[in-house]
């Protein structure tokens, strides 16, 4: 099993600093976050550097502040891409990402536009162009109702995989997600397959795992089912020792896999 960790979600004031701690845990990746602000030389260059400084493997940028549902992405998108395939990730992206206004309490839960929608697949088709251009590894993350009106469950993005029928493009799977918006965690997981190419771990309560109620022996004995490759990617935070939480539930999760 090979574990990395989220720098925004790690302890440290730079990146310099979280590379440092998430070495510290054992973990052998990093996953970070870049947004349309971001200066991507500068960004390049202190990621680099940060990285070798701490013996680690880029895995996965997450590319933040997106809204597929609006023209005028693609430029921006394209610079952003470009600059993941230099560092050497895997870019994952989600179709709207921001806190929902009115926070959607009960289903029916407010869908996009037939407008919205055709959009985001019109920008999504350009970028499986794209990535087949640059060799980049795409990965589309199913998200909550909480934080989009997109992609909110495995299904809907397992759909998107299919129609597009990219080898570069497969799905994320997000524990903590899976715990709202699935009704059977392990069949969600099955269903997707060999779709899934990379996973964020976080408990219910997006703490680490363990640290909240989900069955992540069901999780990983349903992902070696699927002949799962990918990362383990924590994507949450501890409870107060950030390094030594980490430590623990790496080795948990490892005899727990081992166990199966």
């Amino acid at each position: 099993m090979n574990f990395a960790c989220l720098t925004t979600m790690t302890p440290g004031r730079t990146l310099t600093e979280q590379c440092a701690t998430i070495a510290a845990t054992g973990c052998t990746g990093v996953e970070t976050i870049l947004f349309p602000q971001t200066p991507l030389v500068q960004w390049q260059q202190e990621l680099r550097s940060a990285v070798d400084d701490a013996g680690l493997q880029i895995v996965a940028v997450i590319v933040g502040g997106l809204a597929l549902y609006q023209p005028g992405q693609l430029p921006w998108l394209t610079e952003a891409l470009t600059a993941i395939h230099e560092v050497g990730a895997a870019a994952l992206i989600t179709a709207e990402y921001r806190a929902q206004d009115p926070l959607p309490l009960f289903p029916p839960f407010l869908a996009p536009s037939a407008a919205e929608g055709a959009q985001v697949d019109e920008t999504l088709e350009a970028l499986s162009v794209l990535v087949t251009k640059l060799g980049l590894p795409l990965w589309l993350e199913p998200i909550t109702q909480f934080e989009s009106r997109f992609w909110r469950d495995v299904g809907s993005v397992l759909a998107v995989c299919q129609r597009l029928n990219n080898p570069r493009i497969g799905l994320v799977l997000d524990t903590h997600n899976l715990n709202i918006t699935e009704a059977d965690i392990s069949a969600s997981i099955r269903q997707a397959g060999t779709w899934v190419r990379h996973l964020h771990l976080a408990d219910n309560n997006r703490r680490l795992p363990g640290q909240g109620h989900l069955d992540f022996t069901g999780v990983l004995t349903t992902l070696q089912e699927i002949d799962y490759q990918g990362w383990y990617s924590f994507e949450c935070g501890g409870m107060s020792d950030f390094v030594a939480e980490v430590q623990q539930t790496i080795r948990l999760l490892i005899a727990a896999s081992q166990s199966i």
